[in-house]
């Protein structure tokens, strides 16, 4: 399969400050605004059009499987991006080297590099 040059997904305009290069980034609002889905829609494109090393963290990480990565398995699915990304039970890699983990901060924040 061709690897198609840009992926098809559409952000809300409010959304595409997070599109330009700052040092720091910080989204507000309630529960149900869509900026979770918006950062995993948007993490998910930059790290298919270049090799990153993505850390997503939490302040506890109970289960894994709760929190941001089946969130981002999702919007892989989503996107038809399944090709491309190939999900462990720990982590999500890209074709092209990108690596996505996960962590908890509350007990070993020490540890995160």
């Amino acid at each position: 399969m061709k690897r198609p040059e840009k992926i098809q997904a559409r952000i809300e305009p409010r959304y595409e400050p997070l599109l330009h290069p700052k040092p720091y980034k910080v989204l507000y609002g309630g529960r149900g605004g869509g900026k979770s889905w918006t950062v995993a829609r948007i993490l998910l494109g930059l790290a298919y059009a270049r090799s990153l090393r993505i850390l997503c963290c939490r302040e506890t990480q109970e289960s894994i499987a709760e929190s941001v990565k089946k969130l981002l398995d999702d919007e892989i699915a989503r996107l038809g991006l399944g090709w491309f990304y190939r999900s462990t039970r720990t982590a999500i890699y890209g074709l092209n080297g990108t690596e996505i983990i996960f962590a908890g901060l509350r007990y070993n924040y020490e540890s995160i590099k």
